[in-house]
């Protein structure tokens, strides 16, 4: 079966996405973004730079035969980066605008290659069928939302009073998303068996915490913070020791044969 993701085909486009973060952000400084904002239509560079984006793509994807390329490239930049211009400057503004450059892109690919979304959306059912990818998927699923519930939950009697003694001076939901990113972290470590990176992130946010657990009107914030940590590294462990038995169970299956897989080969990580 014919697959538009091989090597050969797969090229193209991490070459059309290098060129467009060359010229987004390696030949865009905030000088020149600026005024783009305050002249919009009317700023020169706003054209400039949409040139400068189609010739990069038209030079990087090597097909010296598709002219149409860099035209493609110049208009969906101008149209994009003038709208832009009209935007808030959020995050999630920013997210919105490249993930449109990016489809743009996706489809220019499609063209180039000559290939079909049918053939795409093949490959990827073919690939996300797999006992594994849905392991990964669930795990960080499970880390990231069902798991600060929990905690959350656990916490809570320490939470109440805490801010019964002292109001919280901290970042609005600071907690959550450190709590999300360490778990992630930790997930991932587990997964790539770099269980000694887990210690350097326990370690680092130690150090950030050592001060407080000094100072004896925080030391029930730093200890709850503290309580609130392990639980969340312990779910993180556990859920990448699960996941790894996961993405290994299969493999023992297919190598193995089953009269002779021993019930603890499966807990093999």
């Amino acid at each position: 079966m014919y697959s538009p993701l091989s090597q050969n085909d797969a090229l193209p486009l991490l070459r059309l996405i290098v060129a467009h973060l060359i010229a987004d952000f390696l030949f865009q400084g905030e000088s020149l973004i600026g005024p783009r904002f305050e002249k919009k239509w009317r700023s020169g560079w706003l054209y400039m730079h949409g040139a400068l984006a189609g010739v990069l793509a038209y030079t990087l994807a090597g097909f010296w035969n598709a002219t149409w390329l860099p035209f493609v490239i110049f208009i969906s930049h101008v149209l994009r980066d003038g709208l832009k211009s009209k935007g808030e400057d959020t995050a999630r503004f920013f997210l919105l605008d490249h993930l449109g450059h990016l489809i743009i892109i996706f489809g220019c690919w499609i063209l180039l290659i000559h290939g079909s979304l049918s053939h795409i959306v093949t490959f990827l059912a073919s690939r996300t069928s797999d006992v594994r990818f849905w392991t990964i998927i669930l795990s960080y699923i499970i880390g990231i939302w069902p798991a600060g519930v929990l905690i959350g939950k656990i916490t809570k009697p320490w939470r109440h009073e805490i801010t019964k003694e002292t109001p919280s001076h901290g970042l609005e939901k600071a907690g959550l998303w450190i709590g999300r990113l360490e778990r992630i972290l930790i997930l991932t470590f587990v997964l790539l068996k770099h269980f000694e990176a887990i210690g350097f992130l326990i370690a680092a946010k130690s150090i950030l915490r050592f001060g407080e657990v000094r100072t004896p009107n925080c030391r029930k914030e730093a200890e709850y913070i503290l309580i609130g940590t392990m639980i969340s590294f312990v779910i993180a462990i556990i859920l990448g020791i699960f996941a790894s038995w996961m993405l290994q169970y299969p493999l023992i299956l297919e190598n193995s044969n089953s009269d002779h897989i021993g019930y603890w080969d499966l807990f093999e990580i």
